[in-house]
């Protein structure tokens, strides 16, 4: 199932899945800067999205093994479309939340199917890697276009155009996913829906860890502005958290698990909390920088091998969709208590709430993963 065309397929689909939570950080300052919402009502639209992201995959264990891959995904990225044009064409508070819930529930979807390949190959630490260079990479690209050349002459309207077209282009790589997983009826009645207890537990420390990197990738592009930086100097900025993303999973790569993954991982995460405290002076705009650039950079190096670390205490290889759900919920939870903990106490609580967040899941992760199971 995970074979070079399998594996192109899935890269195609990840990337897709990725767009809109590219987009997000520009979505919400739009919101807030032309659509006059409150942070906390823009926060809250993000987490609409994130909030259908997870239900695809909480439901994935029910309905990978029972469904054609190919028709979902094309499906899926017609729903996208259509999604994006009724965003672009309606200003209506309810209408958008439903929108974006319903782009999540697809895109969810795609990342859902992504790690059922990813975790099925020999070596997943680095196909997670693999992936997420591939597709931060060409996200990067997007988020700067968006950025510096769409969202200032066109807006909304202009950004969802866009999306549409790159969605439709990624979901033609439907056609090299495999139709479905091959299991028999019998297996598929007899899955059991309970991880065993390591694997939540790596689950909730994605979950921690989607948390902290989504309640400041929100609020990037308005971290940058109420640091008073212009447009032109942030956009460049949050496209770089997406390269650096690509790069930290290059270092990932290569390093794989020579030193433990143990060790690596939880080096990685003290470094993703420096990245986080480093905003707290965004004043200056070298801080601002590494703050953004080094939190995309720690999160890339760190996620496969969170990722790896589950596929390898996941025996059955079932629980590997999970993996999005956890990230969803997570990154559903920090726009929204991101926006009100913005509203309350300012930016400088947003940091410190990111960085506890980050540690707990630091914490966890010490808990479960061994150097002696890379």
């Amino acid at each position: 199932m995970a074979g070079r065309g399998a594996f192109a397929g899935a890269l195609g689909i990840y990337t897709a899945g990725g767009l809109f939570w590219a987009f997000l950080p520009f979505f919400v300052g739009l919101q807030v800067g032309a659509g006059g919402m409150t942070q906390a009502q823009a926060g809250s639209l993000g987490s609409a999205y994130l909030i259908g992201f997870s239900l695809a995959s909480l439901t994935g264990l029910w309905w990978v093994p029972r469904f054609n891959w190919r028709a979902l995904i094309g499906a899926a990225a017609a729903v996208i479309v259509i999604c994006l044009f009724v965003l672009a064409g309606s200003e209506a508070y309810g209408i958008s939340i439903a929108s974006v819930f319903v782009i999540g529930l697809m895109m969810g979807g795609f990342w859902t199917l992504a790690y059922r390949i990813f975790g099925a190959s020999d070596n997943p630490d680095r196909s997670f890697a693999t992936g997420i260079v591939v597709a931060y990479t060409v996200l990067a690209l997007v988020s700067y276009v968006v950025g510096q050349y769409v969202v200032p002459d066109h807006g909304l309207r202009g950004s969802a155009y866009l999306l549409s077209a790159v969605i439709v282009v990624l979901g033609l790589s439907a056609i090299l996913v495999p139709s479905g997983p091959g299991e028999s009826t019998e297996e598929r009645t007899t899955v059991s829906y309970r991880p065993p207890p390591r694997v939540a537990l790596a689950l909730l420390g994605i979950l921690a860890t989607g948390f902290a990197f989504a309640a400041i990738w929100a609020f990037a592009e308005r971290i940058g502005v109420a640091s008073g930086f212009d447009s032109s100097l942030i956009s460049p900025v949050v496209a770089s958290n997406l390269l650096a993303s690509a790069a930290g999973s290059v270092l990932a790569t290569v390093l794989g698990t020579r030193f433990g993954r143990r060790k690596t991982l939880l080096v990685g995460m003290a470094l993703m909390v420096g990245a986080i405290l480093a905003l707290s002076g965004a004043e200056a705009y070298w801080l601002y920088a590494i703050g953004i650039v080094g939190l995309g950079f720690t999160v890339g190096f760190v996620l496969p091998y969170q990722m790896g670390a589950l596929a390898v205490l996941d025996q059955e290889g079932r629980f590997v969709v999970l993996i999005s759900a956890a990230q969803g919920i997570g990154s559903a939870i920090g726009p929204a208590l991101g926006g009100a903990v913005v509203d309350m106490g300012g930016l400088g609580s947003l940091v410190i709430t990111a960085a506890v967040a980050l540690l707990l899941g630091a914490v966890l992760f010490a808990a479960i993963v061994t150097d002696e199971e890379s």
